[in-house]
C-alpha cells in the first residue's frame, strides 16, 4: 500500500471526512502523502474517496450505539441507495462486544441484515490505520487503478489557471463520479464544456479514468 501512492508524479487522490470523525485517520491519511485531504459535514457516510466511494466507519461501541438509538439502519439506508458505491468498515477488537448488551447472535443477525437486505459490504479492522489502508485498498479495487499508471497533476494544481477555467473544472466536478481529475482530463481532451457536453458515449470513454458507469451517469443527466 505504500506504493499506492508513491509520488508526486500520481494525481493526488481527494478524501473527504466528516468533520465528526477522529482527527487520527486524517492524521493517518496525510502521512501517506499526495492526498488533498479536507473535512467537512457529511450527510451520508464518513469518508468520500474521489468519489467513487463512499465509507461509513464505526468502531464496535459507536457500532451497538448506532442500534440502540435507531441511526444504523437509517444510516443503512442512505448508503445503499447513495449512486456511489459504499461500504461498512467495523473498526475494533471481537472481545469488545462482550462490553455491550447484545448477544453474539443478535450482532450476527445485524451484520446479516447490512449485507443482504442493504446489500452493503462489511469489512472487519482492528484500529484505525488498519481501516485506512482498507478504505485505499477498497478504491483501488472498484477503480481498478493499477499502480504503475501514471496520474498526472492537473494544470490547475501545478500554475495558476483562468477564472473561466476554473468555472468550467467547478461544473464538471460537480457529476457524480467526475470529480476535480476527470474534470481536468475531459477539458484537456474536448477543450471546450460544449464539446464535453456533446460528446458521444464512445470518446467520453476514452477520457483516461472514465468509467462506463460514470459515462453512463454523466449522460444521463444531461439526457434527462
Amino acid at each position: 500500500m505504500s506504493k499506492f501512492l508513491k509520488t508526486s508524479s500520481y494525481f493526488p487522490l481527494q478524501v473527504s471526512i466528516d468533520d465528526r470523525e477522529s482527527v487520527a485517520l486524517e492524521d493517518e491519511f496525510r502521512k501517506l502523502g499526495n492526498m488533498i485531504v479536507c473535512r467537512q459535514r457529511m450527510d451520508v457516510g464518513d469518508y468520500l474517496l474521489d468519489s467513487d466511494l463512499l465509507v461509513e466507519r464505526k468502531t464496535i461501541p459507536d457500532f451497538c450505539h448506532s442500534i440502540k438509538d435507531g441511526r444504523l439502519f437509517k444510516q443503512a439506508k442512505l448508503l445503499a441507495t447513495s449512486p456511489i458505491p459504499a461500504i461498512y468498515i467495523l473498526e475494533g477488537r471481537n472481545r469488545q462486544f462482550k462490553d455491550t448488551d447484545f448477544t453474539r447472535q443478535a450482532i450476527q443477525g445485524i451484520l446479516i441484515s447490512l449485507s443482504l437486505a442493504f446489500r452493503l459490504p462489511i469489512i472487519k479492522t482492528k484500529n484505525y490505520p488498519e481501516s485506512v489502508q482498507v478504505m485505499l485498498q477498497c478504491f483501488k479495487q472498484l477503480t481498478k487503478d493499477r499502480l504503475e499508471e501514471q496520474r498526472f497533476f492537473p494544470q490547475s494544481y501545478t500554475k495558476k489557471q483562468p477564472p473561466l477555467h476554473i468555472q468550467r473544472v467547478q461544473i464538471l466536478k460537480g457529476f457524480p463520479g467526475v470529480g476535480v481529475d476527470r474534470a481536468e482530463r475531459m477539458l484537456a481532451k474536448f477543450d471546450s464544456l460544449y464539446a464535453v457536453f456533446t460528446a458521444e458515449n464512445e470518446a467520453l470513454l476514452n477520457v483516461p479514468g472514465l468509467g462506463k458507469k460514470t459515462v453512463d451517469r454523466f449522460l444521463e443527466i444531461l439526457r434527462k
